[in-house]
């Protein structure tokens, strides 16, 4: 991987991509679970910013851990990154729970506005004229398995926010320690 551009080091431009698309994908991880209505405008920005961000992330921890190894590991720049790898890890495990739940509420969505109709053209020969049909477990699963995607999500975004809040501190206090 790179470990400058424009003959810089690259790990202080490509970390700021980090710091910036993780906690939107925070606030669109929050604002698609505890706001319903808006999952059709938030799910995207959700995916997107998740998948970018963690893709940062990664970019983040590479190029940092050859700074690192170009300019000494001390103690300071080990806590820094043991909270980038932090940091790097719950960005990934956010990206990949915010993809698989925006993908299981689509479904489930569509699935429960199949229309009544449609679903007597499903019925079995044994079934008696007029019944209606039966409900499928599948739905319920869809349910079940969307309620524990989103309390993961909500867990990892926090877990996000923390790791990158602590990632950006230390880097910043070893950056700007001892000048004032």
């Amino acid at each position: 991987m790179f470990e400058r551009v424009f003959d810089l080091p690259a790990h202080p431009l490509v970390v700021h991509a980090a710091v910036v698309l993780v906690p939107i994908a925070v606030l669109a991880a929050f604002a698609y679970v505890l706001v319903p209505r808006l999952r059709s405008k938030v799910g995207w920005v959700l995916v997107l910013s998740a998948v970018s961000g963690a893709g940062a992330s990664v970019v983040a921890a590479e190029t940092g851990d050859r700074l690192a190894r170009y300019l000494g590991v001390t103690p300071d720049v080990e806590e820094h990154g043991g909270f980038g790898l932090d940091t790097r890890n719950m960005a990934v495990l956010l990206a990949v729970v915010a993809v698989v739940l925006v993908i299981v509420e689509r479904v489930r969505t569509s699935r429960a506005q199949t229309p009544v109709h449609d679903q007597y053209d499903q019925r079995d020969q044994w079934s008696m004229v007029g019944e209606q049909p039966r409900s499928s477990s599948g739905s319920t699963v869809l349910t079940v398995v969307s309620v524990v995607l989103s309390v993961a999500l909500l867990a990892t975004a926090v877990g996000a926010a923390v790791s990158v809040v602590r990632a950006g501190d230390t880097g910043a206090r070893m950056t700007w320690s001892g000048r004032g």
